[in-house]
């Protein structure tokens, strides 16, 4: 694939974002996790070009308490799926989410997985997306737990790097003239969860960051000594980091984030609706997760059940006001 050779040399910019992204550390892998993937394999066949493992129980590093997150990466979809249907779902609004319970032990192993082409999950990490669904998600730390080749590889590593320098190029103009590292990527991730309607609580991002201080020190010092070096410069033995912007670009920045946060709420809906459509136990993933993060009761009726896309809007409009979704 001509996209994934042209990335495997990164521009000298990145180049040392892309050194910090492949010197993480690897996790031990749970061999439940390995069960998961065969179950995925079992599924998709040689469409998979490789799967990336993040969320929160691959920061808690036990994939039995909740759901796993993985992404799937397709060599497009018409190999993922037989059907035409399944298609056109795919290519609106991607990536398509699915749930799976793969047996382990005395119970099961869930599994929320998400489907993308290479060349959207490309797209979607780059400055091409102006909603940060992607870019903000996979500027985080993440693992790939397999891969089609070396030549696949190294492109889902220039995503992952494209991603950190799409979200600091996008965040920088938000920060004070002097920051830090963990500050800055606590304002970053902050601002890319209020652009989606989420449960989790407000000072989550900046436990995120907390929990991978030395990985986001690195990245942002990186990301000041290449692609970022225009605006942001270190001050010696301090850590922290002067913004170095004209006005302009601050007020620009600031009215992105602006209508990010006013496009994502629509998208977040539009997504829910799609993957109460795609997969089965839609819905019920849904409110576990709603009442999993924020401990309100929701009822599921058995007219929501049947007609998500049409009953659903009264309960998300009660939970944004209510303060449940923010």
């Amino acid at each position: 694939m001509p996209a994934a050779s042209a990335a495997v040399i990164p521009p000298a910019p990145m180049s040392s974002i892309h050194a910090v992204i492949r010197a993480q550390p690897s996790p031990e892998i749970h061999p439940a996790i390995r069960a998961v993937c065969d179950d995925l394999r079992t599924r998709f066949g040689d469409a998979i070009e490789a799967v990336l493992y993040y969320g929160s129980c691959l920061r808690q590093g036990d994939p039995t308490d909740g759901v796993i997150d993985l992404y799937v990466i397709v060599s497009d979809y018409r190999a993922a799926w037989p059907t035409w249907g399944r298609r056109l779902i795919a290519r609106f609004l991607p990536p398509t989410v699915g749930y799976l319970e793969t047996p382990w032990d005395e119970g099961c192993i869930r599994t929320k997985y998400a489907v993308i082409s290479q060349r959207d999950f490309r797209r979607g990490t780059s400055g091409r997306w102006f909603h940060s669904y992607l870019w903000a998600r996979f500027s985080q730390p993440c693992v790939l737990l397999e891969t089609r080749d070396d030549e696949v590889s190294a492109a889902l590593t220039d995503s992952l790097a494209t991603a950190v320098v799409t979200l600091l190029d996008r965040s920088v103009p938000l920060a004070p003239s002097r920051i830090d590292a963990v500050a800055l990527w606590s304002l970053a991730l902050g601002a890319s969860y209020r652009a989606e309607l989420r449960p989790e609580s407000s000072g989550r991002a900046e436990s995120l960051v907390a929990d991978n201080a030395a990985y986001y020190a690195e990245l942002t010092r990186a990301y000041a000594d290449g692609a970022g070096r225009r605006w942001l410069s270190a001050v010696e033995a301090s850590g922290d980091y002067v913004v170095s912007m004209p006005p302009w670009r601050h007020r620009r920045g600031r009215m992105a984030w602006f209508f990010r946060r006013l496009a994502g709420k629509f998208l977040s809906t539009f997504r829910w609706f799609k993957a109460a459509v795609t997969f089965e136990g839609g819905i019920d993933y849904a409110v576990w997760k709603l009442e999993r993060h924020t401990g309100v009761k929701i009822e599921v009726t058995e007219k929501l059940r049947k007609r998500p896309w049409l009953y659903a809007w009264g309960e998300i409009i009660r939970l944004y006001r209510s303060g449940t979704l923010r």
